[in-house]
């Protein structure tokens, strides 16, 4: 496959600081010309067996370092941890402002006692982690067996299996978050369970034993959904502190990196120039703990991995992510709503966040209506200033909607040109989305879903198996996360799929992501069918193998510019019933692969299995551009 332009220029500046990324195995230290080498052991030995004791000291010499060669220029910096060696540890291990620094486990672990972040990463340029583990102890989560429940099934009783926590500190951060009924024997969601109930609050009964109240009843079903059950195993999660934060840095580098638990998300960057690399890194569940009997069901209480608002997206390579409790991965940008006109070319725009959104960004706007691009443009200039006597009018902006957490902040925004935009309307940065995203031979097992909201993103050679919902999906959530943004030179191709989309959240009435690999968008809570648009351009879906789907194969929808070839696919609807899944855009499922609003589409030599659901390979709703949508070699077999 041919390496583009950015793609070379970001593996050559990591090979600058790395000299040795393209090497098998362990990575051993070695002489770099005006490199700086400190070794764990010298910090360890005068701090009396006190990991973060000795950490600090490293860390202080680190910084002095770098500090002393600064007047000379950036130098490559490595800290060697002791071979194999393991430090358990109460605070992150926090790396600011460094140019060229490498921290070399050696094999080493960290085992977080506080369930705290384990790595920050601040302001940062070619910064390298390598041959490490990541570990927690205790636990950030727990995991059982429902042993009762009461006529409501919003209280219910939790043996926790031997070895897995019910302390106290556990148990008050149980306030929201994933209750998860799981299948052992698979190591995934159990077919037919709700993709997550919530926990209130959970108290501890006796030892081993606790009472969850959920936020909504278990058996509140809808047709799709399997009632809970006596006997039904559990997991029981809240999101917090990230494992590992990165901030405003460029080409951050994990290599062959092992994270086995997080309170909060696995890996998480924002702002900043992005372009991080992730080789051979593994986000799975890691061992039983002392005394379990039974394997762990979560790796991370949140997504695996999350990139908001990069300049570049991540390269990952060879990596593996098991049992996140949300997304594995998520690549956007943000959407700004438009709050008022103040002048020509001028908006007051209110943020969800305070990033992602700077003097010299590219934009695309987004009509609130059908969500039309409604022309780009360029941020001349950009002032923040608090607004309180706009509050009401922001909150009303994002009612329905994951609320912003700036209530009065605004962006007052000067365009080069000016853009029809009227209250209510959206932009999004064009410069800070995440481009050129790509995920190579990697491995999702019981993960929620693969995201890329962000322009020439590439999924290539994947494997995916019993994802949650939507396996792989790409185009705007302007909806409840307002994530920006569509699909623009998307590929998806040579990946494997098997048993995705298991939940029974996305066989219902009201949902608008239908396919083990979606390509759409997420209207706002109200709306219905296909929205007017054609924002998703360029997408091609091609090679692909998708097996044992619960719902469509492949769903694409408000495409300009679409190519779905060759793909194989295996029964869908898998388990007999559509369960008013297509009920969202006025359709009932009868294909493996469906196409709504889109026009410039090629659709050829897919060849799918003859099933209950599927006696057709391809579907074509009313309201694709017919004309200009081609169909040829598509096939039941």
């Amino acid at each position: 496959m041919s390496i583009s332009r950015r793609r070379a220029l970001t593996l050559a500046s990591l090979f600058v600081a790395s000299p040795l990324l393209g090497t098998e195995g362990r990575a051993e230290p070695v002489s770099v010309p005006g490199a700086a080498s400190f070794d764990m052991t010298t910090f360890s030995a005068t701090s009396g067996g006190d990991a973060d004791a000795a950490f600090a000291k490293a860390l202080a010499a680190v910084a002095k370092a770098a500090a002393d060669a600064s007047k000379a220029g950036p130098i490559h910096i490595v800290l060697n941890l002791e071979k194999n060696a393991s430090y358990r540890i109460k605070r992150p291990l926090a790396f600011p402002q460094l140019h060229g620094f490498e921290l070399n486990g050696n094999g080493a672990q960290l085992i977080n006692t506080t369930r705290s972040g384990t790595l920050t990463i601040s302001g940062c340029n070619r910064l390298t982690v390598r041959d490490l583990t990541i570990d927690y102890d205790p636990l950030p989560f727990t995991q059982g067996t429902i042993t009762a429940f009461d006529k409501q099934a919003v209280e219910i009783t939790v043996k926790i299996d031997p070895g897995y926590p019910d302390d106290a500190a556990l148990l008050a951060t149980l306030t929201d978050g994933f209750f998860k009924v799981m299948d052992r024997h698979n190591k995934a969601l159990k077919t037919g369970a709700r993709d997550f109930l919530s926990p209130a609050h959970a108290t501890r009964a006796s030892d081993g034993l606790i009472k969850v109240h959920l936020r909504w009843s278990a058996n509140d079903c809808f047709p799709s959904q399997l009632p809970i059950a006596v006997g039904d195993v559990v997991t029981i999660a809240n999101s917090g502190a990230h494992a590992i934060a990165v901030d405003s840095s460029v080409a951050t580098s994990l290599i062959d990196l092992k994270l086995l638990a997080s309170p909060g998300m696995g890996i998480i960057e924002n702002g900043g120039e992005g372009s991080m690399m992730l080789q051979k890194v593994s986000v799975v569940p890691g061992p039983r703990p002392k005394g379990a009997t039974a394997d762990r069901l979560i790796s991370t209480n949140s997504d695996g991995s999350h990139f908001t608002a990069v300049a570049h997206g991540p390269t990952m390579e060879d990596c593996s992510f098991a049992n996140t409790s949300d997304d594995a991965i998520n690549v956007h940008g943000f959407y700004y709503y438009v709050v008022a006109k103040s002048a020509p070319r001028r908006f007051l725009l209110s943020p969800k966040w305070d990033i992602g959104l700077v003097a010299g960004d590219d934009i695309e706007s987004c009509d609130h209506a059908t969500f039309r691009s409604l022309g780009r443009g360029k941020v001349a200039q950009l002032t923040k200033r608090h607004a309180p006597e706009l509050k009401a009018k922001i909150a009303q902006l994002w009612k329905n909607r994951s609320p912003t957490t700036q209530p009065d902040l605004i962006y007052d925004v000067v365009l080069q040109q000016d853009l029809p935009l009227k209250v209510g309307d959206a932009v999004t940065s064009l410069t800070h989305i995440g481009s050129g995203a790509t995920v190579l031979r990697c491995n999702f097992h019981a993960c929620g879903r693969v995201l890329m909201k962000a322009p020439n993103a590439i999924v290539e050679n994947c494997q995916f198996t019993f994802a949650t919902g939507v396996a792989l999906q790409a185009g705007s959530d302007i909806g409840f996360w307002s994530e920006s943004g569509f699909a623009d030179n998307l590929v998806f191709r040579n990946n494997r799929f098997s048993h995705c989309v298991n939940g029974a959240n996305e066989l219902t009435a009201g949902s608008d992501t239908l396919g083990t690999i979606y390509v759409g968008m997420v209207a706002p809570q109200g709306a219905k069918g296909f929205q007017d648009n054609f924002q998703n351009r360029r997408v091609i879906i091609e090679g692909n193998y998708i097996d044992d789907s619960y719902i469509y194969a492949i769903f694409v929808s408000n495409a300009d510019g679409a190519k779905i070839a060759g793909n194989v696919i295996g029964q869908t609807f898998l388990r007999g019933n559509t369960f008013g899944a297509g009920e969202f855009f006025h359709i009932k499922p009868d294909s493996a692969i469906f196409v709504g609003r889109a026009r410039n589409v090629e659709i050829s030599n897919n060849v799918a299995a003859r099933g209950r659901i599927a006696t057709n390979a391809v579907a074509i709703d009313p309201s694709c551009d017919k004309r200009t949508v081609h169909l040829a070699g598509n096939r039941l077999a």
